[in-house]
């Protein structure tokens, strides 16, 4: 119970202090910190970030693209997603698409010569995102 307490707290403000979370939570500041600890050496907890607003940075469009390798290029396509910053979130999957990834833009002339980047490896299906009704979000716990 204190546990899901912290974790609650902590994905609301990962940077409220040992103090607000122990008022919260009924329990010392020495205990919260102990408890979060813990949560991270069992690895429940695996950092604390920042979330950044792509449109504050002017990334007005997101892509969803789905890479079907060509034959034999299925590590150089991995190596040339990673290397490629506008992909912020990639999946490798099961099927005949072997990739899934997310990409900002911030025109929708941007997406041709990013795409182009990787057919000589492999082909694409892109849709534009118009919504995101669910971000990504933690699992039920």
């Amino acid at each position: 119970m204190l546990d899901r307490q912290i974790l609650k707290a902590l994905l609301q403000d990962a940077r409220v202090s040992w103090k607000e979370l122990a008022e919260e939570a009924g329990v010392s500041a020495p205990t919260v910190r102990d408890r979060v600890r813990r949560l991270q050496d069992l690895g429940v907890v695996q950092g604390f970030t920042v979330e950044l607003a792509p449109t504050a940075l002017g990334y007005t469009l997101e892509a969803v693209v789905r890479f079907r390798p060509l034959p034999g290029k299925r590590h150089i396509l991995e190596q040339e997603i990673q290397l490629t910053e506008r992909i912020v979130q990639c999946d490798k999957v099961t099927g005949e698409d072997g990739f899934v990834a997310r990409i900002l833009l911030k025109t929708i002339e941007e997406l041709d010569p990013l795409l182009e980047r990787f057919s000589r490896m492999a082909t694409t299906h892109t849709s534009v995102v118009k919504s995101s009704p669910v971000r990504m979000r933690p699992p039920p716990f």
